[in-house]
């Protein structure tokens, strides 16, 4: 009688070979794996560094866009408050100037630069400047001197100006920044 061993040897053998051969290929097939989930890895972050740069790029042109909208914003409103400054110098002037300017009340020709000085403002909403005219009308006869009355109504119209300049100003960067 044969011994057995020699034949269980040898199938422990042939199993032995069989799994070393199969880690063999299977590390190899896992290595392939890995370089493409490596190649896909540094792939990825190309394009995220890619993408990056360009974010980085655009963000740099909105900035730049939005200074540039911020000097020419402050650019028209330091002009805008400049031409209501030598407005309202020469009204002011133009009220002093009037024959009537110490005087009590309101005179008619005040009333008419005043009201003139409104009609300038193109875009005064209309009942703004109805109200305005109403209060020139009803200061006429409240004892006060007509050029200092004159000057405080300039002032309101001038600030209101450069208050609408201001408005105007931000409208104008926000509508380059924002896009509204």
């Amino acid at each position: 009688m044969t011994s057995p061993w020699p034949a269980v040897a040898a199938a422990l053998v042939c199993v032995g070979a069989g799994f070393a051969g199969g880690y063999v290929l299977k590390g190899r097939l896992d290595a392939g794996e890995i370089a493409s989930a490596q190649a896909a890895t540094s792939a990825c972050r190309r394009d995220a560094a890619e993408a990056a740069r360009r974010a980085a790029e655009e963000a740099a042109a909105r900035l730049s866009a939005a200074q540039d909208a911020e000097r020419a914003a402050v650019t028209a409103l330091q002009a805008t408050k400049h031409k209501l400054a030598a407005t309202e110098k020469r009204l002011k002037e133009s009220l002093y100037a009037l024959p009537t300017a110490n005087a009590c009340g309101l005179s008619g020709a005040a009333r008419g630069l005043l009201n003139a000085r409104l009609a300038a403002a193109d875009d005064m909403p209309a009942r703004a400047a109805e109200s305005g005219r109403a209060a020139a009308e009803s200061a006429a006869d409240s004892g006060i001197n007509e050029a200092d009355l004159g000057g405080w109504i300039a002032d309101a119209i001038s600030r209101y100006d450069e208050c609408r300049a201001r408005i105007d100003a931000i409208r104008a960067w926000d509508e380059v920044t924002h896009g509204r």
